[in-house]
């Protein structure tokens, strides 16, 4: 669950992995590794930020919610709800 453990391992040549494109992106912009399967993708995952409810947002977490936030715009692919067919909600 360590990407940049993941990353290395990639790079040592131990092996096939998945990673993000901007994890990967750099490393095969310099030919240190090798895009397979490039046709085949996963649905992206949600990522959630959690801070009591009791709490007000302190300037400090709003600056690091933004920063994430932007993070995520620039370098994540956004979720797309799926369609709802005949008779789903």
């Amino acid at each position: 669950d360590d990407g940049n453990a993941y990353l290395a391992a990639g790079l040592a040549g131990m092996g096939v992995l998945w990673l993000p494109r901007y994890m990967a992106g750099p490393h095969a912009a310099r030919g240190e590794l090798v895009p397979l399967l490039e046709d085949w993708t996963m649905d992206p995952m949600p990522m959630y930020l959690a801070y009591p409810p009791n709490r007000n947002v302190s300037a400090k977490l709003r600056v690091f919610i933004d920063w994430v936030d932007e993070l995520m715009r620039r370098h994540a692919p956004a979720i797309v709800p799926a369609a709802s067919g005949p008779g789903e909600g």
